[in-house]
C-alpha cells in the first residue's frame, strides 16, 4: 500500500505513480491510498494500468477521526507492506499500521520535505515542512513509526535528520528515477522531432529552447523570457516552447508581447506526453529561484537534451557542477542570455555535454533502478518483520 496526501503534479507523486505501475506484478500487488485526488491526471494513469486507488478524506487538523479512517481502509485492504510518502502520510499510515500490527512500514521523503529552512521564501505554495517546532516534533515522531526512511538525496536526508533529531541510521538513499529515452541520433527520435516541429509550427532550422513546469513564481519564467528576448536579438533562429499550466500564464503571455517575442513563444499548457516533447528541443531551460531537486532536469538528461539551468539547491550536483549542463546565476536574465548564446556558439561542446548527461542518467537516474531499489527495500523489511 502506497500512501500519499494528494496526487497533484510533483516529483514526489510522479515517482510514486511510476513505482506503483512499474512494480513486478509477479511479486507485488500495488494499491494507492491518497487523501485527495484533485482531479489529477496521475489518477487516470493508475486507473489505466490497473492499480487500485482509494481516497481517504483526511482533514488538515490532527484528529482521531483521521486515524480511524486510515485504520478502516488498511484493515479492509490488509497490505503486507505500508509505504508512506512524506510526514503527514507517515503519521496516519504509520500509526494505523502500528495499531493493526503491521510492522513492515517504509517512509519516503521528497526533496521538498527534507528542506531545512534557511530563509523566508514567500513564493512557495506552502511553508517548509521543517519550519516550526511543532513540525519538528511531528517529524521525529513519525520517523519512529517506519523501519526505513528513503530519501532522494543523501545530503538532504542527513540535514533533515540533524535538524529534527533523528538517527541517520534510518536513512536509505533511493534517488528519483525517470524513463531513459531514445539516444539523440536514433531514427525514431528524428522522426518524432520532425512531426512535433510541424505540429507546433517550428521550422527545421529553428533553435528550440524548451521548459517543463508549472507557470508559477518559483519557476521564474519572467527572467527566462527576458533572457531569451536578449539572446534572440543576437540569434534570430531562437524559438521557445513552454510546457505546463499555472496562474501566471496570462501575465507571461503579456510579458512576451511587451518584449516583442510573442511570435517566438509557444505556450503548450499541460501535456501528458512530456517525455516525447523533449525530442523537439535543442536546449532544455530551467530558471527556477528554488528547486528542491528538479525532476524535469533528470528527464532532460535522460533524453540527451543540452541543459541550461539556474544554479539553485541540488541542481549543480545533478549537473555534476557544469559537466552535464550549463549553469547560470538565478534571477539573472543577463546570465541566462549569455549562457544560452554560449551553448549555441559551441555546438560540439554542447553535444558532448548532453551525451555525458545521457550516460550519467543511465547509471544514476533510471526508473528501472529506482523500482529495483524499492523492491529490494520491501524484501528487506518484509524479511525483518516476518521471522
Amino acid at each position: 500500500m502506497l500512501v500519499v496526501d494528494g496526487l497533484g503534479l510533483s516529483g514526489k507523486t510522479k515517482a510514486l505513480v511510476d513505482l506503483a505501475i512499474g512494480l513486478d506484478r509477479s511479486r507485488f500487488e500495488p494499491c494507492v491510498v491518497c487523501f485527495r485526488t484533485e482531479g489529477s491526471p496521475l489518477a487516470a494513469q493508475l486507473h489505466d494500468r490497473g492499480v487500485p486507488l482509494e481516497q481517504v478524506p483526511i482533514e488538515e487538523r490532527l484528529s482521531i477521526a483521521n486515524l480511524w479512517r486510515m485504520i478502516r481502509v488498511i484493515r479492509r485492504l490488509r497490505p503486507d507492506i505500508v509505504h508512506c510518502y512524506n510526514p503527514r502520510a507517515m503519521l496516519y499510515g504509520g500509526l494505523a499500521a502500528r495499531v493493526l500490527g503491521i510492522r513492515a512500514v517504509v517512509g519516503s521523503l521528497s526533496a521538498f520535505a527534507c528542506m531545512v529552512p534557511d530563509r523566508s521564501r514567500a513564493f512557495l505554495p506552502q511553508q517548509l515542512i521543517t519550519a516550526t517546532r511543532r513540525n519538528r516534533l511531528r517529524n521525529r515522531f513519525v520517523a519512529g513509526l517506519v523501519r526505513r526512511l528513503a530519501v532522494v538525496s543523501q545530503r538532504l536526508g542527513e540535514e533533515f535528520c540533524e535538524f529534527n533529531g533523528i538517527a541517520t541510521s534510518r536513512l536509505r538513499l533511493v534517488p528519483y528515477g525517470v524513463p531513459i529515452g531514445e539516444p539523440a541520433a536514433s531514427p525514431v527520435r528524428a522522426s518524432s522531432r520532425a512531426q512535433l516541429r510541424a505540429q507546433f509550427g517550428l521550422a527545421a532550422q529553428d533553435i528550440v529552447v524548451g521548459s517543463v513546469g508549472r507557470l508559477v513564481e518559483q519557476k521564474d519564467y519572467p527572467t527566462q523570457l527576458r533572457g531569451f528576448a536578449t539572446a534572440w536579438r543576437t540569434e534570430p533562429r531562437l524559438m521557445m516552447i513552454l510546457i505546463g499550466e499555472g496562474p501566471l500564464r496570462s501575465e507571461l503571455e503579456s510579458l512576451a508581447g511587451s518584449l516583442g517575442i510573442a511570435s517566438r513563444i509557444r505556450f503548450l499548457g499541460y501535456r501528458s506526453d512530456v517525455v516525447r516533447l523533449f525530442h523537439a528541443m535543442d536546449i532544455f531551460a530551467l530558471a527556477s529561484k528554488f528547486e528542491p531537486f528538479g525532476i524535469a532536469i533528470l528527464e532532460a538528461k535522460a533524453n540527451g537534451v543540452p541543459i541550461l539551468s539556474s544554479a539553485v539547491n541540488e541542481i549543480p550536483d545533478i549537473l555534476s557542477h557544469g559537466k552535464c549542463g550549463r549553469l547560470f546565476e538565478a534571477s539573472s536574465a543577463e546570465g541566462f542570455s549569455q549562457a544560452l548564446i554560449d551553448l549555441i556558439r559551441d555546438p560540439a561542446g554542447t553535444l558532448n555535454m548532453a551525451a555525458e548527461a545521457y550516460r550519467e542518467a543511465e547509471v544514476k537516474h533510471s526508473l528501472k533502478s529506482m523500482i529495483e531499489s524499492y523492491q529490494c527495500l520491501y524484501d528487506e523489511i518484509y524479511a525483518e518483520t516476518h521471522v
